[in-house]
């Protein structure tokens, strides 16, 4: 009997809980990271003129090496939200859209570069935790339109996942710069 008592406890329990995040205070539509209303946020900008490379440096808790997760991937948010559900697919390490190509390293290539910036003046970080480079370039040509992408930056790994935001603008190229 007192078993019995326990599993209606506990079902009448799990029902709760069920109802509670079912109605919670969630965004029912949300916007991009620029229209966000999110004061909690701290979004990088990473501005390039046509014709521009960038390297941006990040830092992570997780893995940046081979594991059965996915590794680092980035791609385009998606009515404000990040674009993965599960593991990203190989081909998630490059991004591109309006004349812009964002790259992150794979699993393979990662931990070298992790490595290498274990020297130098990143060396305390890299003790730390891992750094990897994410490289964003803004075609010479006519593609490379003023635009604003909002990112997001993931790191899969088989123990859990690590993952950010940021914006890419492309800037007009003013004269003297092109």
């Amino acid at each position: 009997m007192r078993a019995i008592a326990s599993v209606g406890v506990f079902l009448a329990l799990a029902a709760v809980i069920a109802v509670a995040r079912a109605t919670a205070d969630e965004p029912t539509d949300p916007v991009p990271l620029a229209k966000t209303d999110n004061r909690t946020r701290i979004i990088p900008l990473v501005v390039v003129v046509p014709g521009e490379t960038k390297t941006v440096l990040f830092s992570v808790e997780c893995t940046v090496g081979v594991t059965r997760g996915g590794g680092l991937a980035v791609a385009e948010m998606v009515d404000g939200k990040p674009p993965f559900i599960g593991f990203p697919r190989d081909d998630d390490t490059r991004f591109r859209r309006a004349g812009v190509t964002v790259t992150v390293p794979d699993m393979d290539e990662a931990p070298k570069l992790d490595a290498r910036m274990r020297s130098g003046a990143l060396a305390a970080l890299a003790k730390i935790r891992p750094v990897f480079p994410v490289t964003v370039t803004a075609d010479a040509d006519a593609d490379a339109e003023p635009v604003a992408i909002d990112l997001h930056l993931l790191d899969a790994t088989c123990s859990g996942h690590c993952h950010t935001d940021f914006t890419v603008v492309v800037a007009a190229a003013t004269e003297g710069e092109e």
